[in-house]
């Protein structure tokens, strides 16, 4: 077997200092020298004041992956891996070792991570198979075999809570950036499906491809209020974790948060949890909070307006290998759709006058095809009026 290479930069990253989450695990601290809060007055001469995350989805092991090339050469900070980093879609122990296998003989991906430091977190495919769940049989041994593959220690969280869930914090100059990495899969209740809409689907596809109009999926929201996506123990890690100070919040979802409509797989097929979320943040008073995806096998970006909070963007990034050009409905998009491989990029600049959020999304040359900026003065709780 190929052994995973080991990625000294993501150990030194991590090991930087930590920050305490009471009993719920902890928080790590990526090239964080310190954590002291915010210096007065105007930064020092020389420190650091931006920061650049690469993101993606959907690379099938079994195909050719030049876009690490053009991913690299776009200098990012760090690289988030949002899932199906590989497609095992194994229904049994010796297949899904196997495809592990397979994802560590993937030399540019694997070169890639030697060199960049990276954080990661599963969708369905390298999670066990398509749209799985919480009822997964194999879900113990994908977790153990997935924070081995990741060089996970043998005594991180990661290893014995109910999912992958994982947080940390970036440290730009004075301002620190939080990324969470919420478990989408490992406590997911059964979607709620339209079978005679799954049963027709080359139909549909074929219908869609002919008239050109948006396909939806076969997925409904789900009314049961005992349906979950991510189960009570990560949401009260969650809750502890939103209470960690941050001047941003990159929530990692495996599945797109803001986007509406679709059909497929996303927060939506959940909206009490998407709500549930919404409430949090406000509660928490997490301001600066944006969202990063992938799954959908091609690339948009979307915005839920959420009158007592403030607008939640959402980036997606699908995939680095897979494309999926059959136009679905979002009736929150913002951007055109880029069907065709790419990669994501989340640009922090605190050296303007206004600090602001880009979003770039990038085809597999590395050219910008969808762009948002995004000021930070934005993503703030309006101030309450005093009586």
């Amino acid at each position: 077997m190929p052994s995973i290479p080991a990625n000294p930069s993501r150990r030194r990253w991590l090991a930087a200092s930590a920050v305490a989450a009471a009993s719920a695990g902890s928080v790590s601290a990526l090239d964080a020298p310190s954590l002291t809060g915010p210096a007065e007055g105007p930064p020092a001469a020389g420190e650091r004041q931006r920061l650049r995350i690469a993101f993606g989805s959907c690379a099938q092991q079994s195909k050719p992956q030049p876009i690490w090339q053009s991913i690299r050469k776009s200098r990012p900070d760090l690289f988030i891996f949002l899932g199906d980093n590989f497609y095992g879609d194994a229904q049994d122990e010796a297949t899904l070792r196997l495809r592990y296998r397979e994802f560590a003989a993937v030399e540019p991906l694997q070169a890639f991570r030697r060199d960049v430091p990276h954080l990661a977190i599963w969708d369905d495919h390298d999670y066990g198979t398509d749209d799985a769940g919480g009822d997964y049989p194999l879900k113990r041994l994908s977790q153990q075999l997935f924070c081995d593959a990741w060089g996970e220690a043998p005594d991180s969280p990661r290893r014995r809570r109910s999912g992958i869930y994982d947080a940390h914090h970036v440290q730009v100059g004075a301002r620190r950036v939080q990324i969470i990495l919420p478990d989408l899969r490992f406590n997911r209740s059964p979607l709620h499906a339209d079978q005679t809409q799954k049963q027709s689907y080359a139909a549909l596809v074929m219908k869609a491809r002919m008239s050109g109009q948006p396909m939806a999926g076969w997925y409904q929201p789900e009314t049961d209020p005992a349906a979950t996506l991510l189960g009570e123990e990560q949401w009260a890690w969650l809750a502890q974790t939103l209470e960690q100070p941050a001047d941003v919040r990159i929530i990692a979802s495996s599945i797109q948060f803001a986007a509406q409509g679709t059909g497929w797989e996303g927060w939506a097929n959940f909206p009490r949890e998407q709500q549930r979320l919404v409430k949090l943040l406000r509660d928490k008073r997490a301001e600066g909070t944006v969202f990063i995806s992938g799954d959908m096998h091609y690339g948009d970006i979307s915005c839920r307006d959420e009158p007592d909070l403030y607008p939640l963007w959402d980036a997606t990034s699908s995939g680095l290998t897979e494309v999926w050009d059959v136009p679905t409905p979002n009736q929150r998009r913002r951007s055109e759709v880029l069907a065709a491989e790419n990669f994501g990029l989340l640009d922090l600049r605190w050296d303007l006058d206004q600090p602001l959020l880009e979003f770039s999304i990038c085809d597999i040359q590395g050219r910008v095809r969808l762009r948002q900026q995004v000021p930070l003065a934005e993503l703030q709780l309006k101030k309450e009026r005093r009586p």
